[in-house]
């Protein structure tokens, strides 16, 4: 049996059913150890060795300083996001502005790694004078003005995810409520750096076809664009499970031309899954458990598809997976694309503890002569990218 004929075969083979069960038994001691060293040994580089090594120690401990205590070196931090971190050190205080889901993420994401945050401010006054889920206070701006004594040069993070919303609630803060400019933040779009994530590392080649798993706003498709620059490229395939998301990413998309936009989610074959669907870029695939837990509020019943299926005799130079721990999944319903095309890959090795291990040893499999490297765009431990070439 040929080489090609052996990587065809992978995806229902005995190796990839082993790691199936692995997963679902949270048990990886050895086999995990194993394959660890397997992937580390085809890192490309000593930034990706870093960041592996890190990462291995935050799963192994849950000490969330392995990651925010790597060197700026290390890390594909801009410098807004450098200064952010210097105001957001161990014991440090801050106000998050907006005690909504964003807010509520903000609030437990400070507290893994050890930044107080005195109070919500809220122009919602039902909202207060305690957040129910959190316990922390809540203010409104008439009273964040009126003792601006006890908040003045404590940071303020707004957590609006929507940058008009954010601008005008930046400029009220400035001009109604006289807080320095240099003292508030962006909690969502300062806390990361998505403008290099999935096309700093490599370079656009000629005729490039792009899948995007996780579509999102639709920004990333225009990212792409933009790096294929004048080479231009042939085609994208974009697929976006969230309807809401969907369907402003349809419009949005429409002037890009040669994009074709699909409602489904991405895993390992057509089926119909629960998915929490919340209109933001954390909606995902949730199980049965999950929905009943929620009182199936905010909860829908969508379609996944196989990348080998809906893209049967497509080429394809370049994948990108961000979908929120569905990657193991989507990766196996894409075998053939990857085995016949091996295309780049930018694949998101965040969501679960493992991923940035049993991801890159299952493309390892399907491709032993890949090389492995990683990369990270945040101040905490989310967005770390493992690009595949």
């Amino acid at each position: 049996m040929g080489v090609s004929e052996k990587r065809i075969e992978y995806g229902s083979d005995k190796a990839a059913e082993k790691q199936k069960a692995l997963r679902r038994s949270g048990n990886l001691n050895a086999d995990f150890s194993e394959m660890a060293e397997k992937v580390y040994a085809r890192l490309n580089d000593e930034i990706s060795m870093k960041i592996f090594e890190a990462r291995k120690m935050y799963m192994a401990t849950g000490d969330l300083g392995y990651i925010t205590g790597l060197e700026p070196k290390y890390r594909n931090l801009n410098s807004d996001m450098q200064f952010f971190a210097e105001k957001l050190q161990k014991g440090s205080h801050c106000l998050i502005y907006g005690a909504g889901r964003a807010g509520h993420y903000l609030a437990g994401r400070f507290k893994q790694f050890g930044v107080n945050v005195d109070c919500f401010i809220d122009p919602d006054e039902s909202k207060g004078p305690v957040d129910k889920e959190t316990g922390i206070r809540v203010i409104t701006e008439k009273e964040l003005k009126e003792d601006k004594a006890q908040y003045c040069g404590k940071t303020v993070i707004i957590s609006y995810p929507v940058k008009p919303v954010a601008d005008e609630v930046r400029k009220r803060l400035i001009e109604d409520i006289g807080t320095d400019a240099k003292d508030i933040r962006f909690g969502v779009f300062d806390l990361r750096n998505n403008q290099g994530q999935y096309f700093d590392y490599f370079e656009a080649r000629e005729n490039e076809v792009f899948v995007d798993c996780g579509c999102f706003d639709g920004a990333t498709c225009f990212n792409f664009a933009g790096w294929c620059g004048h080479k231009g490229f042939d085609h994208i395939y974009s697929f976006e499970a969230d309807p809401k998301n969907y369907a402003k990413s349809k419009e949005i998309l429409a002037p890009l031309g040669k994009c074709e936009l699909f409602p489904y989610g991405t895993a390992d074959v057509s089926k119909k899954v629960y998915f929490a669907s919340d209109a933001f870029e954390t909606s995902c695939i949730i199980s049965r458990e999950e929905a009943e837990k929620r009182n199936f509020e905010g909860v829908e019943e969508i379609e996944t598809v196989a990348l080998d299926d809906v893209l049967e005799g497509k080429r394809v130079t370049f994948i990108k997976m961000d979908i929120e721990g569905a990657e193991y999944e989507a990766l196996l319903g894409a075998r053939k694309l990857i085995t016949e095309n091996r295309p780049r890959m930018a694949i998101s090795v965040y969501h679960k503890f493992e991923d940035f291990v049993t991801l890159a040893n299952l493309v390892l499999e399907m491709h032993p002569d890949y090389r492995i490297s990683y990369r990270h765009y945040a101040f905490d431990d989310l967005e770390t990218v493992m690009y595949v070439e």
